[in-house]
Protein backbone atom coordinates (compact mmCIF):
# COMPACT_ATOMS: atom_id res chain seq x y z
CA UNK A 1 0.00 0.00 0.00
CA UNK A 2 1.60 3.24 -0.66
CA UNK A 3 2.14 5.70 1.96
CA UNK A 4 -0.45 8.33 1.15
CA UNK A 5 -3.28 5.71 1.39
CA UNK A 6 -1.61 4.35 4.28
CA UNK A 7 -2.01 7.76 6.21
CA UNK A 8 -6.28 8.28 4.85
CA UNK A 9 -6.77 4.99 6.00
CA UNK A 10 -5.18 5.71 9.65
CA UNK A 11 -6.83 9.22 9.71
CA UNK A 12 -10.34 7.79 8.81
CA UNK A 13 -9.45 4.94 11.84
CA UNK A 14 -8.35 8.03 14.09
CA UNK A 15 -11.65 10.37 13.15
CA UNK A 16 -14.29 7.47 13.28
CA UNK A 17 -12.65 6.08 16.81
CA UNK A 18 -12.49 9.12 18.70
CA UNK A 19 -11.42 12.06 16.83
CA UNK A 20 -9.20 14.41 18.80
CA UNK A 21 -7.61 11.83 21.08
CA UNK A 22 -3.62 11.91 20.70
CA UNK A 23 -2.41 8.81 20.03
CA UNK A 24 -0.96 6.60 23.21
CA UNK A 25 -3.94 8.35 25.05
CA UNK A 26 -6.40 6.28 27.11
CA UNK A 27 -9.50 7.95 25.72
CA UNK A 28 -12.46 9.38 27.78
CA UNK A 29 -13.59 7.78 31.22
CA UNK A 30 -17.13 7.88 30.55
CA UNK A 31 -18.05 5.90 27.62
CA UNK A 32 -21.82 7.05 27.35
CA UNK A 33 -24.69 4.48 27.57
CA UNK A 34 -24.52 0.85 26.45
CA UNK A 35 -25.61 -1.04 23.85
CA UNK A 36 -27.82 -2.89 25.89
CA UNK A 37 -29.45 -1.05 28.28
CA UNK A 38 -30.33 2.73 27.89
CA UNK A 39 -30.74 2.94 31.56
CA UNK A 40 -27.72 2.23 33.02
CA UNK A 41 -24.28 3.95 32.00
CA UNK A 42 -20.99 1.71 30.88
CA UNK A 43 -17.76 3.75 32.22
CA UNK A 44 -14.49 2.75 31.83
CA UNK A 45 -12.28 1.99 34.68
CA UNK A 46 -8.14 1.83 33.54
CA UNK A 47 -6.16 -0.88 34.51
CA UNK A 48 -2.63 -1.85 33.98
CA UNK A 49 -2.02 -5.04 32.02
CA UNK A 50 1.34 -6.53 31.70
CA UNK A 51 2.09 -7.06 27.97
CA UNK A 52 2.67 -10.43 26.74
CA UNK A 53 5.72 -10.90 24.31
CA UNK A 54 6.82 -13.75 22.19
CA UNK A 55 10.15 -14.57 21.55
CA UNK A 56 11.69 -16.93 19.49
CA UNK A 57 15.27 -18.15 20.51
CA UNK A 58 17.91 -20.98 18.66
CA UNK A 59 18.86 -23.50 21.09
CA UNK A 60 20.62 -26.69 20.20
CA UNK A 61 19.97 -25.98 16.57
CA UNK A 62 16.00 -25.51 17.33
CA UNK A 63 13.74 -22.61 16.99
CA UNK A 64 11.65 -22.51 20.24
CA UNK A 65 8.66 -20.28 21.83
CA UNK A 66 9.25 -18.32 24.70
CA UNK A 67 6.31 -16.23 26.20
CA UNK A 68 7.10 -13.95 28.91
CA UNK A 69 5.47 -11.20 30.43
CA UNK A 70 7.33 -7.67 30.06
CA UNK A 71 7.59 -5.30 32.98
CA UNK A 72 6.33 -2.92 30.49
CA UNK A 73 2.93 -1.98 31.31
CA UNK A 74 -0.28 -1.13 28.96
CA UNK A 75 -3.33 0.20 30.02
CA UNK A 76 -6.61 -1.03 29.20
CA UNK A 77 -10.45 0.23 29.50
CA UNK A 78 -12.47 -2.43 31.61
CA UNK A 79 -16.33 -1.61 31.11
CA UNK A 80 -18.27 -1.46 34.48
CA UNK A 81 -22.31 -1.23 33.98
CA UNK A 82 -23.46 1.93 36.86
CA UNK A 83 -26.32 0.66 38.90
CA UNK A 84 -29.70 3.30 37.84
CA UNK A 85 -30.09 6.32 39.93
CA UNK A 86 -31.93 6.82 42.90
CA UNK A 87 -35.48 8.34 42.41
CA UNK A 88 -36.04 11.66 43.33
CA UNK A 89 -38.07 12.18 46.28
CA UNK A 90 -40.84 14.63 47.52
CA UNK A 91 -42.05 14.41 51.13
CA UNK A 92 -45.35 15.85 51.28
CA UNK A 93 -46.51 16.74 55.00
CA UNK A 94 -50.46 17.19 55.33
CA UNK A 95 -52.07 18.67 58.67
CA UNK A 96 -55.34 20.17 58.79
CA UNK A 97 -55.78 22.56 55.64
CA UNK A 98 -52.32 22.71 54.39
CA UNK A 99 -49.27 20.72 53.18
CA UNK A 100 -45.75 21.81 53.60
CA UNK A 101 -43.42 20.27 50.46
CA UNK A 102 -40.07 19.03 51.16
CA UNK A 103 -38.93 20.58 48.46
CA UNK A 104 -40.03 23.31 45.94
CA UNK A 105 -38.93 21.35 42.48
CA UNK A 106 -38.03 18.03 41.30
CA UNK A 107 -36.19 16.93 38.79
CA UNK A 108 -38.17 14.73 35.75
CA UNK A 109 -37.89 11.25 36.03
CA UNK A 110 -38.93 8.30 38.05
CA UNK A 111 -40.00 10.17 41.48
CA UNK A 112 -41.57 8.90 45.29
CA UNK A 113 -44.33 10.87 46.75
CA UNK A 114 -45.04 10.30 50.04
CA UNK A 115 -47.58 11.50 52.10
CA UNK A 116 -47.24 11.89 55.97
CA UNK A 117 -50.40 12.63 57.72
CA UNK A 118 -49.74 14.53 60.82
CA UNK A 119 -53.24 15.82 61.09
CA UNK A 120 -56.13 14.91 63.14
CA UNK A 121 -58.44 13.84 60.52
CA UNK A 122 -57.87 11.73 57.26
CA UNK A 123 -56.32 12.97 54.43
CA UNK A 124 -55.21 11.79 50.33
CA UNK A 125 -52.62 13.51 48.06
CA UNK A 126 -54.15 13.29 43.93
CA UNK A 127 -51.29 14.20 41.44
CA UNK A 128 -51.78 15.61 37.90
CA UNK A 129 -49.43 17.38 35.48
CA UNK A 130 -51.77 20.75 34.51
CA UNK A 131 -49.60 20.18 30.61
CA UNK A 132 -52.10 16.66 30.62
CA UNK A 133 -51.56 13.47 31.36
CA UNK A 134 -53.05 11.04 34.39
CA UNK A 135 -54.35 11.66 37.51
CA UNK A 136 -52.74 9.83 40.64
CA UNK A 137 -53.87 9.66 44.12
CA UNK A 138 -52.87 7.89 47.12
CA UNK A 139 -55.44 6.20 49.06
CA UNK A 140 -56.94 7.78 52.03
CA UNK A 141 -54.33 7.88 54.80
CA UNK A 142 -55.10 7.82 58.71
CA UNK A 143 -53.45 10.47 60.94
CA UNK A 144 -50.11 9.69 62.17
CA UNK A 145 -49.70 7.15 58.69
CA UNK A 146 -47.67 7.25 55.50
CA UNK A 147 -49.10 6.20 52.18
CA UNK A 148 -46.85 6.66 48.71
CA UNK A 149 -46.80 7.23 45.10
CA UNK A 150 -43.91 6.02 42.67
CA UNK A 151 -44.59 7.83 39.19
CA UNK A 152 -41.99 8.65 36.22
CA UNK A 153 -42.44 12.19 35.89
CA UNK A 154 -42.03 14.10 32.91
CA UNK A 155 -41.46 18.48 32.84
CA UNK A 156 -44.16 20.82 33.45
CA UNK A 157 -45.98 22.17 36.08
CA UNK A 158 -48.26 19.45 38.39
CA UNK A 159 -51.08 20.19 40.72
CA UNK A 160 -51.24 18.54 44.19
CA UNK A 161 -54.37 18.50 46.36
CA UNK A 162 -56.61 16.39 48.68
CA UNK A 163 -59.85 15.31 47.48
CA UNK A 164 -61.65 15.22 50.50
CA UNK A 165 -64.77 17.42 50.95
CA UNK A 166 -63.69 21.13 51.02
CA UNK A 167 -60.30 20.07 52.08
CA UNK A 168 -58.49 21.75 48.64
CA UNK A 169 -60.96 24.90 48.86
CA UNK A 170 -59.68 25.25 52.54
CA UNK A 171 -55.97 24.80 51.28
CA UNK A 172 -54.55 21.79 50.80
CA UNK A 173 -54.56 22.40 47.25
CA UNK A 174 -50.59 23.14 45.77
CA UNK A 175 -48.08 23.46 42.78
CA UNK A 176 -44.61 22.10 41.98
CA UNK A 177 -41.99 22.35 39.17
CA UNK A 178 -40.35 19.35 37.59
CA UNK A 179 -37.14 20.91 35.57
Amino acid sequence: MSRPVLTILLLVTAVALGGNQAAGSPGPDLAGPSAGSSATQAVCTWKWKHKRVHRWIKTDGKWKRVVRYKVKKVRVCRKVNLPDPAPARLGVRAFEFGFTLSATSLDAGDTIIELNNRGEDGHDLHLVRLEGGAEMATPETAPSQTSRIRLVTSPGTYRLWCSLPTHAEKGMDTEIAVR
